[in-house]
């Protein structure tokens, strides 16, 4: 329905493809020429956020896999992602 131009629909900023906050570049005719993502502004509020926990429990015996992944969300490019402890 949104690629109609019959809807809207809220995507958070993890799921908004990175070339699609680039202004200047030059996209490909295709459905997405109809999608545009538009970030939430509401005066000078500053925009929603949430906070995203990894938890789990002590008995957990890969704590490997629990590493790695913290890591890569670590290590990833978006605004806004940093640990807390």
């Amino acid at each position: 329905m949104v690629a109609a131009g019959m809807g809207v629909t809220l995507v958070p900023r993890l799921g908004v493809p990175k070339d699609a906050l680039l202004t200047n570049t030059k996209k490909k005719k295709s459905l997405d020429t109809y999608v545009r993502y538009l970030p939430i502004v509401e005066g000078n509020d500053p925009p929603p956020t949430r906070r995203v926990v990894l938890a789990w429990r002590r008995s957990f015996t890969r704590y490997e896999a629990i590493a790695a992944l913290r890591n890569a969300i670590v290590a990833s490019e978006l605004p806004g992602v940093h640990r807390l402890t």
